[in-house]
């Protein structure tokens, strides 16, 4: 054995308080890393009808809805996009959006927490929905004023490629307006603003603003302006139409997936204007046409028709 951990030893057995203290530190810890592991294996047992629901979904080119994982329809599909995940996180950061965090015991824990007090938390997880078979890969969120209103995104890659050759990602983008309890499970959860176009519109300005948005196109999602209710019992309206949303083809940080806290996106948004030299001119066009009809007080682009 080691002499550091001979010396130690005999340390604590000449401690017993400390020994205690150690061994108590110890059996928490396991006793946290058992109740993890099957909390993990409980939540994946209770989202195998909607992973199951989900990987039946056949739509051309992506499906219309999420799948909530009592395999109920979710939220409403409103965006299709091209890029790496890097390429779509570095534009969301630069967009002053978080990577939300995983859903465990202290995420979970602190959410709820901060839900009763209304403070902030940026990273805040979101509950799962699914498509393809699984639950989204990437979700990314620009916090309110308290944990109970923020915006997010949840992105999927349907494992399909564009004319580029990068992965397209379906995506659906809903406005969190308050906490409430399920009107399907009665579980704490948060309720979506109705406006599901307002909230597109919003994703669209803000990453179109960063420089990084290339192309933009629709297609017809439900191919009519529709009005629906997803899994929570959340009603809204949309005129359904997707965004087509191309990423510019640049590199991306290593880390661009990790931008978890004020300070990361913070850093992101500082970088951004130095980084533009390796933008195409079509992202800066249309970034400098965006500014230009905000400061004219025009709304920002719509889908046609609208």
């Amino acid at each position: 054995m080691p002499a550091f951990l001979t010396n130690l030893w005999r340390f604590l057995q000449t401690n017993p308080l400390v020994l205690a203290v150690v061994i108590l530190v110890v059996v928490l810890l396991l006793a946290f890393a058992v109740h993890v592991a099957f909390s993990y294996r409980t939540l994946r047992r209770a989202s195998k009808p909607g992973r199951e629901a989900s990987a039946r979904l056949v739509s051309v080119p992506l499906p219309l809805t999420t799948v909530n994982r009592k395999g109920k329809e979710g939220d409403p599909v409103n965006f299709e996009f091209t890029g790496t995940s890097g390429q779509i996180a570095t534009a969301f950061a630069a967009a002053g959006w978080f990577r939300a965090d995983e859903i465990d015991l202290v995420t979970s824990t602190r959410i709820s927490v901060d839900s009763i007090l209304g403070r902030k938390y940026s990273t805040a997880p979101v509950s799962n929905l699914y498509l393809f078979g699984h639950k989204e890969d990437l979700a990314f969120e620009r916090p309110g004023p308290s944990v109970r209103q923020r915006d997010h995104i949840r992105l999927w890659d349907a494992k399909q490629a564009a004319v580029d050759g990068r992965p397209i990602w379906a995506a659906a983008a809903t406005k969190d307006m308050k906490v409430e309890l399920s009107k399907t499970t009665h579980l704490p959860t948060h309720g979506i603003g109705p406006d599901l176009d307002a909230e597109r519109a919003q994703v669209i300005a803000e990453l179109t603003d960063t420089g990084f948005v290339v192309n933009l196109g629709w297609r017809p999602g439900f191919g009519k302006p529709t009005r629906g209710v997803n899994g929570g019992g959340d009603p809204y309206f949309t005129d359904g139409q997707v965004a087509i949303v191309t990423i510019a083809d640049v590199w991306a940080p290593p880390l661009a997936t990790q931008v978890r806290s004020s300070l990361g996106a913070a850093i992101y948004k500082r970088l951004a204007p130095l980084a533009r030299w390796r933008l195409p001119e079509e992202g800066l066009r249309r970034m400098r046409e965006a500014r230009a009809r905000r400061a004219q007080g025009q709304p920002p682009v719509q889908p046609p028709g609208a």
